[in-house]
């Protein structure tokens, strides 16, 4: 299995900033800031006079793409962000219990921690997610790392972004293409794992769609940890310029290995490459590679307040920031934005129903905004539900550094509108305040 997303690691500012919870506003919110410190009896899971309790379940030991451990980091972070301005409700935020699904074992961790019966909601980063029928039927809110197909159809489940479309044609990549002045490219993937695959699929589609190159040579029946030879052999001799993969970084790496040794010149993209220290100590294999983190880059300034949060109260419980633990932060954002917009009275369902209201809710700016109202349901056969415009940032390896590339000045986001037969019409935006 390999998660065809990006990826990021430590990296960006420490500067403070003054704590900012979101605001509690839409369509069906009347709470106050006096409601926020109401304590009022609530009957629920994980619920005391004193605290909210919320589980974590990741894919911390045996995971093939390393511990997701550090998704709780930026949950603890935001928690006590929260709680150091007295909670909410007259409750501190606590994670209750951190389970570790051990790569393969998620169903039986979700059954465990739904048998205990004292969590308000659970928090999830994981491979393999085949607890994602226990989790709908229960009922409970769901924050999680959404890199799995299992998330969409569940109104329940909430995620730093809506179901995934891994097949659907988009505009960022041939834009890219178009930027680098690249007319041909190769994609890569593994054959064992249908979300790499398909990942591919997606690829293709978009250039099929907005043609700014041509894809001159394709794998996509790659074996996990394969030597690269043959394929940059032939991607060489075909005279491609960018190589798009669908295989996670230590792959990826290899790619970059076996391009120097066989002198071809080609741009890389690294879906999961947003890890400074890995860049760090790769600068030369892997210079003028592009990464597109899933959330505003945290090397872009001016800095967004938001993540200027994230670094104090990361500090303040002395966690480093990776990728992950922005994941972290922006999911309690939305949990809190929940439980805020439920009222003094909260519970479960009123949780869940006041977030499936929200249309633009983006965590001050932090992410591309998500409409709740649809962003449930799979796209894949329903172009309906896809977002109005399709949105990436980009940070670029300069010296073993990540660097903003393509972004404007406070505005980080290079975004076209999903109607757009062309790529040649992108905004520059940035969320916040929207």
């Amino acid at each position: 299995m390999v998660l065809v997303v990006a990826a990021c690691g430590n990296a960006g500012s420490s500067k403070a900033s003054d704590s900012t919870l979101p605001i509690a506003t839409g369509p069906t919110t009347t709470v106050s800031s006096a409601d926020l410190r109401k304590n009022v009896p609530v009957t629920a899971p994980g619920v005391t006079s004193t605290e909210i309790k919320v589980a974590s379940i990741t894919a911390k030991t045996n995971n093939l793409t390393g511990s997701y451990a550090p998704l709780v980091d930026g949950i603890k972070a935001y928690f006590a962000m929260v709680n150091a301005t007295g909670g909410i409700y007259g409750r501190k935020l606590v994670i209750g219990s951190d389970l570790d699904d051990q790569f393969g074992q998620n169903r039986q961790t979700v059954q465990q921690s739904l048998s205990a019966n004292n969590s308000f909601a659970t928090f999830s980063a994981t491979t393999l997610f085949t607890g994602v029928d226990l989790l709908a039927k229960a009922k409970q809110p769901v924050f999680m790392w959404n890199i799995n197909p299992e998330f969409a159809g569940h109104p329940t489940f909430f995620a730093n972004e809506g179901a995934l479309c891994f097949t659907c044609a988009g505009h960022s990549l041939p834009w890219l293409a178009q930027q680098l002045g690249a007319t041909k490219v190769g994609v890569l993937a593994y054959g064992i794992a249908q979300q790499s695959k398909d990942c591919a699929t997606g690829i293709m589609n978009s250039f099929s769609t907005y043609p700014t190159a041509k894809v001159v040579y394709s794998d996509v029946s790659l074996g996990y940890a394969q030597p690269l030879g043959p394929q940059v052999t032939q991607m060489k001799q075909n005279g491609v310029q960018f190589v798009m993969t669908c295989v996670d970084l230590q792959e990826a790496f290899t790619l970059a290995k076996e391009m120097q040794k066989q002198g071809m010149k080609a741009v890389q993209s690294l879906p999961e490459g947003y890890d400074p220290d890995f860049v760090s100590k790769n600068a030369a294999l892997l210079e003028g590679s592009i990464v597109a983190p899933q959330f505003v880059a945290l090397e872009n300034t001016p800095q967004i307040p938001e993540i200027a949060d994230l670094f104090k109260w990361a500090a303040q419980i002395n966690v480093p920031v990776h990728e992950l633990t922005a994941v972290g932060w922006q999911l309690a954002a939305e949990f809190y934005t929940g439980l805020a917009g439920a009222g003094p009275q909260f519970s479960q369902a009123s949780v869940v129903a006041y977030l499936n209201t929200l249309k633009h809710w983006s965590d001050n700016g932090f992410i591309q905004p998500l409409d709740w109202t649809k962003y449930h349901q799979d796209p894949t056969n329903n172009p309906a539900v896809r977002p109005d415009q399709e949105c990436a940032n980009f940070v670029k390896v300069e010296s073993g550094k990540f660097v903003p590339v393509y972004g404007q000045p406070g505005k980080p986001w290079v975004c076209f509108n999903r109607t757009d037969p062309t790529v040649n019409n992108p905004l520059h935006l940035s969320f916040v305040g929207s």
